[in-house]
């Protein structure tokens, strides 16, 4: 019984150990980047990388990064009850998150918002950046921009 135990509690360690290293998540600070806001992914090595951003009405209340998946989800509060639509302006390193086809080329991303697909527009292109405007409505909670690949740096 003992060594089912512990067995059942390694598991369950490993599971959400593997997860945790899969995810980035971020943290607000104040910047004066031009584009108001920055947020900061905090990488499992404790080294973060900062996220400009420009919201125009709501809140970004938490910004995620699933490297598997070559996802970074927004969560967004709502504009206010007055508006109908709000915007989020990101700036997105490339090697955070990338939409390459063949060849090397840029491919659009795709944005759902509350898993539908997502009215934007890619307002800059860099070789270091692309950044997003990208519209949501006033009941809108959770912006996915999908790629194709993130190659930052995990453990070093």
């Amino acid at each position: 019984m003992g060594s089912t135990l512990i067995a059942a509690l390694l598991t369950s360690s490993f599971g959400s150990t593997m997860f945790m290293h899969r995810v980035v998540y971020a943290q607000d600070s104040n910047s004066n980047s031009g584009f108001g806001n920055t947020t900061n992914l905090v990488l499992p090595n404790g080294k973060s990388i900062p996220i400009n951003y420009l919201i125009n009405t709501g809140k970004l209340s938490d910004l995620t990064l699933n490297k598997s998946r070559a996802t970074l989800t927004a969560t967004v509060s709502s504009p206010s009850a007055s508006d109908n639509n709000g915007n989020l302006t990101i700036q997105i390193p490339r090697d955070v998150l990338d939409n390459k086809k063949e060849g090397n080329a840029d491919e659009k991303f795709t944005v759902h918002v509350d898993g539908k697909d997502g009215t934007f527009k890619e307002t800059d292109n860099t070789k270091t950046t692309r950044t997003l405007s990208i519209q949501f409505g006033k009941d809108a909670k959770v912006i996915d921009i999908i790629g194709s690949k993130s190659t930052v740096q995990w453990w070093w």
